[in-house]
């Protein structure tokens, strides 16, 4: 089916040289391999299949670590969506890269490929914090790594950081956001840490091996907030701080519920139809069956590729409105709801906005059309997973 208006299209590189100890993501270990030549001629057989005909406002090539990929390899990826969907001109096209692989010749490669967002995960500059969840690269690394970006790359850039790693300190995490703004960049995301169960971490942790302190991680957090906020940046989303200008319109695709296209072993992809239900595909994660699969022949209608399909029935859809709506600070509107369920606001969740309201965490304002807007206030956000425990059983 052809999607109507203009898409997001994410593509999934599953390939790592090694495996952080936080890391739940989809990935596999493939030491100093390189990719297979044979996932890059499955995914973009993938490509051509699911983006004919597609407009797309936004590309985003994440993994997984895509900067393991070579120049040539990356040039058949561009050369499948080019070939296969209408591009905007003036298209957000990011692409995720590992400290330990910034190069001259990367940098370059991904400027011809017509790459102009660069999306760096740095997390920290503390060398403790780094070696104790075994990433790739140490500080100097690191910053070597910044220093090449900040002389070789015009484009956009973003860089990830994460609060709360186990050898991390409150001042060791500022000195590395001090540090990291030297080098220019225009949106930085700042996760605290979560542990998640069955990584190397989550293991060390539950055993009691390694010692954890969730508050100590989201006090980091906001600490980290305040030094953005204090430094120009704006805090657009729950994680995500950006000079003005400066969002990332791909997750803005995701975050204000428009369609988006996964492309890769693991990649989700969601469909939304016209009475605000949707259809969620999320391509398998076994990756021989994946590349088999798309090797196998020309891809046509009649073959059902190997995926998992989860339907989002209308009242669903409505909660994840709201759950990725209230993550922007600038909320959403009852009109923005209308637009897409064809109904109000339930009034249930309206109380629940308006005692949350009361309470200093949210706000409720009119616009000027006379909608009103639901917004999270500024340490509201910090409670989001409450709120939405309480309206999730009013979407039914």
């Amino acid at each position: 089916m052809k999607l109507a208006g203009t898409v997001s299209l994410y593509i999934h590189i599953p390939y790592c040289v090694s495996k952080c100890d936080y890391c739940d993501f989809f990935s596999v270990p493939c030491g100093k391999n390189p990719v297979p030549d044979g996932y890059v001629s499955a995914l973009c057989r993938e490509i051509s299949f699911r983006l004919s005909g597609a407009d797309a406002g936004t590309i985003y090539i994440g993994g997984g670590t895509p900067s393991l990929l070579s120049c040539a390899q990356l040039e058949r990826i561009v050369s499948a969506i080019y070939g296969s969907a209408r591009i905007a001109d003036n298209a957000e096209f990011t692409v995720e890269v590992n400290p330990d692989d910034v190069t001259a010749d990367l940098l370059s490669c991904l400027r011809r490929m017509g790459v102009n967002r660069l999306s760096c995960g740095v997390q920290s500059l503390c060398a403790d914090a780094l070696a104790g969840v075994r990433r790739r690269a140490g500080p100097d690394e690191v910053v070597s790594a910044l220093e090449l970006v900040r002389s070789g790359w015009d484009g956009r850039f973003s860089i990830d950081m994460i609060s709360g790693l186990p050898g991390e300190t409150a001042g060791s995490f500022i000195s590395s956001l001090e540090e990291i703004l030297r080098f220019g960049p225009d949106h930085v995301s700042v996760y605290s840490l979560t542990v998640e169960e069955g990584t190397p971490l989550g293991r060390r942790i539950e055993s009691g091996a390694q010692g954890y302190d969730p508050e100590a991680a989201d006090s980091m957090w906001i600490s980290a907030r305040d030094f953005l906020e204090s430094h120009g940046f704006i805090q657009y989303e729950v994680s995500n701080f950006c000079l003005p200008g400066s969002e990332c319109r791909h997750n803005l695709a995701y975050w204000n519920h428009v369609p988006y296209i996964g492309c890769g072993s693991g990649a989700v992809g969601t469909t939304y139809y016209p009475d605000g239900s949707g259809l969620r595909v999320t391509s398998t994660s076994d990756l021989a069956a994946y590349i088999a699969f798309w090797n196998s022949c020309a891809p046509d209608r009649t073959r059902k590729p190997p995926q998992q399909e989860e339907r989002i029935p209308v009242p669903v859809s409505e909660f994840e409105f709201f759950m990725t709506g209230l993550r922007q600070p600038r909320g959403v509107t009852d009109r923005g709801f209308r637009s897409i369920f064809g109904r109000d606001v339930p009034a249930d969740a309206v109380s629940v906005f308006r005692k949350w309201q009361d309470r200093g965490l949210f706000r409720i304002t009119e616009e000027e059309d006379g909608s009103l807007r639901f917004s999270p206030g500024r340490d509201g956000v910090l409670f989001l997973n409450a709120f939405l425990g309480e309206i999730i059983g009013l979407f039914r």
